[in-house]
């Protein structure tokens, strides 16, 4: 830990905790672990701040000054780190550690009300995106959010969490840094209080929000997300009214991996509760994304989630020895699993799919301009499935090769995904550390 660092935090009691009561000898051995499997395994690993003496933390300003002191600028800071997270770190909340609503963040002369008078369908069209003093105003109060509950992670860090450790109200962004590691922690509602309307989005127009709970992009490399929890919390899509006959949306994706980043292992983490989860490559007009965006999907429980699990553009993704267990009903109902964007090379192995009664499981893959899709060995209701073979009977005008085009340069094991449905629900999610 840096003199600078020990000092700041000398005085609070996050420091205080930490200097009293050692961590266990498991807190350490865990924080120390380097990635175990997938794309975070190749080219050097991925090793986050082990060696690092561990810093406790217990509110959102003690996570930024453990990270380097400057919010979203705090990225430079590339010395290594390792944080424990100890409790619930809401990260709207104010210096002090109290929680702030959208009046914290809002603009001069925005208004919520006044926004969706100007911009309906009747008074504004569906023609062009909202613009004027608004719409001006609607993206100075995002601006202002973003600047407080967007907290950049710099290279070389462990975050880890103690048991019931959350992080909630806002994103972690890894932008352009390498060599980070993520377990154990929840995190949970990125909720953006000033979502944009676009009527040209789609036929019928959508509410777009701005926030993921982790995104991870510009060329970031190494990372291992693990044994973590992702949801919208208590805020579901249908918790509030629906503006213009669609989701008022404040909630974009859980993680998404985006404009070069590549060698990223999600591993045995639970999704739950959520629309758009995990989009791989942002834009088909991306051609500098080829030969990056290498990710592994595995271990992970997607529950009540309703689709991007994940949606691939360009990139060379492994999904294998997930459980899927979708609804057919409510704002979070079944749309699709895996999305064959532009030029994706997605790999399925040894996926358990336990869909509703009446579920078609020709929607499990769904065709986004992409080529190709593979997958090996997964099951439907306990049953060997051909995935690729049942999207193209119930899809002949928008076939897809069966075949990835490519093998795992990383040595991993399948498991038998005839057990998933009962081990997964048991182990995904912050269950390193027990409860005492």
């Amino acid at each position: 830990m840096s003199r600078a660092l020990i000092a700041l935090l000398a005085g609070s009691t996050a420091f205080a905790a930490y200097a009293a009561e050692p961590l266990s000898e498991e807190v350490l051995a865990l924080a120390a672990a380097p990635a175990a499997t997938g794309w975070a395994t190749v080219e050097g690993g991925t090793t986050g701040g082990a060696g690092a003496e561990p810093v406790i933390v217990t509110s959102r300003a003690e996570l930024v000054a453990a990270l380097g002191g400057d919010n979203l600028e705090n990225a430079a800071n590339a010395e290594a780190a390792v944080i424990v997270i100890d409790g619930v770190i809401d990260l709207t909340a104010d210096d002090a550690g109290a929680p702030q609503d959208a009046s914290a963040f809002a603009a001069e002369g925005y208004d919520e009300a006044a926004y969706i008078d100007a911009y309906s369908p009747e008074a504004w069209g569906r023609d062009k995106e909202p613009e004027g003093a608004l719409e001006e105003a609607r993206e100075a109060s995002e601006q202002a959010q973003k600047a407080h509950s967007m907290i950049r992670v710099g290279s070389n860090k462990t975050l880890i969490g103690l048991p019931g450790a959350k992080i909630i109200n806002g994103t972690l962004l890894l932008k352009g840094v390498e060599n980070v590691i993520i377990r154990n922690i929840a995190f949970e509602d990125s909720w953006d209080f000033f979502p944009q309307w676009d009527p040209t989005d789609g036929s019928q127009g959508n509410w777009n929000a701005e926030y993921d709970l982790i995104s991870i992009e510009d060329e970031t490399r190494h990372v291992w997300i693990d044994h973590c929890s992702f949801s919208d919390g208590a805020r579901h899509d249908d918790s509030i009214p629906q503006v213009f006959g669609r989701v008022h949306q404040h909630h974009d994706g859980l993680i998404d991996v985006k404009n070069g980043a590549s060698l990223v292992t999600v591993s045995n983490s639970h999704f739950f509760d959520h629309d758009k989860t995990h989009i791989i490559g942002s834009s088909d007009s991306r051609t500098e994304d080829r030969g990056r965006l290498k990710v592994t999907l595995t271990g992970n429980w997607y529950d009540n989630v309703r689709q991007r699990l994940p949606r691939v553009r360009y990139g060379e993704v492994h999904v294998f020895g997930n459980l899927y267990t979708p609804t057919d009903s409510g704002p979070y109902a079944f749309d699709y699993a895996l999305g064959a964007g532009k030029e994706s090379q997605a790999l399925s192995e040894a996926n358990a799919f336990v869909l509703p009664e009446g579920m078609d499981p020709s929607k499990i893959i769904k065709h986004y301009k992409g080529e190709r899709i593979e997958d090996r060995g997964s099951l439907v209701n306990g049953e060997a499935a051909d995935l690729v073979a049942l999207y193209n009977a119930a899809n002949p005008d928008k076939t897809l090769e069966a075949g990835a085009g490519w093998e795992p340069p990383y040595e991993y094991e399948l498991p038998d995904p005839a057990g998933l449905a009962e081990a997964i629900p048991a182990s995904a999610g912050p269950t390193l550390l027990g409860d005492d």
